[in-house]
Formats: C-alpha cells, structure tokens, sequence
C-alpha cells in the first residue's frame, strides 16, 4: 500500500474520524495525526493501523534513540506506545524491519 493510500483510508475509516492534513505545516502532519488518533481513543482496523505504526516503529528517531530533550518526539515516544496499547493491540517490535508500505 502506499502512503497516500494509507493515510485517505485512514481518515476514512477511523472511528471517531480523523482529518489528514488538517494542519498548515505539512512537517508535523504525521504527528498529528498519531496524536488525534490517540487523543481520541480512535478505533482503525489492523490492516491500517500496522502500516501506520510500522512507519514510526522504523523510524530510529522516535522509537530507537528517541531525543527525550524534544518536546515533540516525547510526546510522539508516548502516543506511539498508547495508540498500540488500544485496541486492536499491536505489538511494535513485531513491526521493525517491516516496510509494507511506500
């Protein structure tokens, strides 16, 4: 699946919605959009939520050596390990070294 594919199926299908992009500054759109998901205890289908998850599990800044002094990044290391924890429950080391999506 690619990444724009991921991200629209995504806005379609969480529940409660998300909106994608809804930020002018395109560098924090993944941020926030793992943020809602979190903050809103947002229900999405595994076939989704692994793919999004994955992206962030393979990133080493957030999930390997995070930078614990970045506001941004902490709560990003915090939202990644709470919106995991909700249900459907994914495991994230499961997901390093997987690359499903591009």
């Amino acid at each position: 699946m690619d990444f724009s594919e991921l991200m629209r199926r995504i806005q379609e299908e969480a529940q409660p919605p998300v909106v994608v992009g809804r930020l002018p500054c395109p560098d924090l759109a993944m941020e926030t959009l793992l943020d809602d998901l979190t903050q809103s205890h947002a229900w999405l289908a595994r076939e989704l939520k692994e793919p999004l998850l994955e992206l962030w599990v393979n990133d080493d800044s957030v999930f390997v050596n995070p930078d614990l002094q970045d506001p941004i990044v902490i709560v990003d290391y915090a939202n990644l390990f709470a919106f995991a924890a909700m249900d459907p429950v994914v495991d994230l080391e499961s997901l390093r070294g997987v690359h499903t999506v591009t």
